[in-house]
């Protein structure tokens, strides 16, 4: 059985802001998700020292980001802009912790209870 391939993108394409209406109306419209998922595996992939993670963003579009361990702040402090600009600030109090655990040498593990308003 063949799968389907996928075109490996930086996750800036998808995640900055930016005016491109397509990507504008994705994150409208699952951008809490999104971006609660993203830095859910950052935080975990922090936790293992892993050197990235790649995700399929949406189903219908052929594309996968990666996000490198050197872009794991960027990213959580792009989703806890998000996450500002939204009101979510339960969700900033959870990315927080992630940011810490990234940043310590030691990190204690932090993995919040999951947020009922996300889903």
């Amino acid at each position: 059985m063949i799968g389907d391939a996928h075109r490996t993108v930086s996750w800036e394409r998808y995640l900055l802001k930016t005016d491109e209406p397509r990507i504008l109306r994705f994150l409208e419209s699952r951008g809490n998700e999104v971006f609660y998922q993203i830095s859910t595996a950052i935080n975990q992939a922090a936790l293992k020292n892993k050197e990235s993670i790649v995700l399929l963003i949406h189903p219908n579009i052929k594309n996968v980001i990666e996000i490198k361990k050197k872009d794991y702040m960027k990213v959580l402090n792009r989703a806890n802009e998000w996450f500002v600009s939204k009101e979510k600030y339960e969700v900033c109090s959870v990315i927080s912790g992630y940011k810490e655990n990234i940043s310590n040498k030691n990190p204690k593990i932090k993995t919040p209870k999951r947020i009922q308003s996300l889903i």
